[in-house]
């Protein structure tokens, strides 16, 4: 379930739900539920429910309650019972959406169905089992390549990444490289983001809302497209784009994604994960960084010098 809010009172539908399983596991019925803990901007709290005394009810009962990783969303609306019947549909255990809202639930009397929805709960399971340790890593962050694959000419032609930093424009740097990460990793140069995640992942505060989280996602995906040119976006319905990485000519070179990617919350300076970049580029050329000179880095970088200098020194001070 996506969200059960009990709200007050003894006999609002929500609890009366609730009660009909506390007296089904007095008769000896199993129980299980499955519970999303990482909610949209809509005001509802995922401590609202699992801090309520119907929760601790519903687990001194006997139910086994399995809780989603924050880095995940839960969205079903599903019950299934003695492993044939199932109802799906819109409908959250609110009051609102009891009382109130005009929503939509599917009965079917299916083995197979139920079947199917049981095996795929047990992949959710999987899930949960496997990152209970790590629940708060935002997904795109997650079983990321080792080594990235660059274009040369994302450094040498001045229209890229000589041109973020000279802006500043460190999250679009970040977002660019946890999108080619992605890319590489699913083997694909076009797929989907979510909008909301890819926030987390580019370390935001996990206390904006959801709303702000798109936003500020957007800005950077809208500058990668009409000011880099490195993608082309189409914003789907609030919460997801699709992404087309486009291609950029000329060789490639590989460098480890920890450079440039990881931790995104340190807040490397731009400059430095330039110097890294060119740095492996370098190496792939057989050459040293510090046995060329900071002139020639300039030149060929379409860098300015003073920043070169405090490159640097910004190396320098993490060696220490």
């Amino acid at each position: 379930m996506y969200s059960i809010s009990p709200g007050s009172g003894d006999k609002n539908p929500v609890r009366l739900l609730l009660n009909d399983l506390l007296e089904a596991r007095e008769r000896g019925v199993s129980i299980t539920m499955y519970l999303n803990t990482c909610f949209m901007d809509d005001g509802t709290s995922e401590e609202s429910f699992t801090e309520s005394p119907i929760f601790k009810e519903l687990k001194d009962a006997g139910c086994t309650i399995y809780l989603m990783p924050k880095s995940r969303r839960l969205h079903d609306k599903l019950i299934i019972v003695d492993s044939r019947y199932v109802i799906v549909g819109s409908t959250n255990w609110s009051n609102s959406a009891l009382r109130k809202n005009f929503e939509s639930n599917t009965f079917i009397d299916s083995p197979s169905h139920a079947k199917a929805k049981l095996e795929r709960l047990e992949n959710v399971l999987s899930f949960i089992k496997s990152n209970s340790e790590i629940s708060n890593t935002p997904s795109y962050l997650e079983d990321l390549p080792e080594k990235l694959s660059v274009s040369k000419e994302l450094l040498i032609n001045k229209k890229y990444f000589s041109r973020m930093v000279t802006s500043n424009d460190n999250r679009a740097f970040d977002l660019y490289f946890l999108l080619v990460a992605y890319s590489q990793l699913m083997g694909e140069d076009e797929f989907y983001i979510n909008l909301e995640d890819m926030g987390l992942s580019l370390g935001l505060p996990d206390t904006l809302e959801y709303t702000a989280l798109r936003r500020q996602v957007i800005r950077s995906l809208k500058r990668l497209q009409s000011r880099y040119k490195l993608i082309k976006v189409k914003f789907m319905h609030g919460k997801d784009a699709s992404i087309t990485l486009l291609n950029v000519q000329g060789e490639s070179f590989t460098i480890s994604s920890d450079s440039v990617l990881q931790p995104l919350d340190a807040k490397l300076p731009l400059r430095l994960k330039f110097l890294l970049l060119i740095e492996a580029l370098l190496k792939t050329e057989g050459k040293d960084l510090n046995s060329i000179s900071k002139s020639d880095l300039r030149k060929r970088f379409n860098i300015n010098e003073t920043t070169i200098y405090d490159a640097f020194k910004d190396l320098e001070d993490i060696d220490k």
